[in-house]
């Protein structure tokens, strides 16, 4: 997405699919600046699966943006999702519905 994307103008958008409970724009931790991709976080998967849907590879704000179901980085939550915090076994996992976390 472009570095000068606002979270108002993300959010505006993709409000448009769904009750969004966070935008979050990646930013550099030194300069402070954007990355050029954003978490946006819905209240339900549902939702989320429609924003991805509808808006992976379209242009918004002049770029082609792509879109997908954000996964758990290397180390990070135990290798969980945040959202859903870690199941007691490895079927439940498998099962879980509960993240709904799109970005690009």
């Amino acid at each position: 997405m472009p570095y000068s994307t606002k979270e108002s103008s993300l959010r505006k958008e993709f409000e448009n699919f769904g009750q969004i409970a966070e935008v979050n724009i990646a930013k550099d931790d030194f300069t402070k600046r954007s990355k050029g991709y954003a978490f946006i976080q819905y209240t339900s998967q549902n939702d989320a699966l429609l924003a991805v849907e509808n808006m992976d590879q379209q242009v918004f704000d002049g770029r082609m943006i792509y879109v997908e179901i954000a996964k758990p980085g290397k180390d990070r939550f135990r290798g969980y999702p945040k959202t859903s915090g870690p199941p007691t076994t490895k079927q439940q996992l498998q099962q879980s519905n509960d993240v709904a976390d799109c970005w690009y």
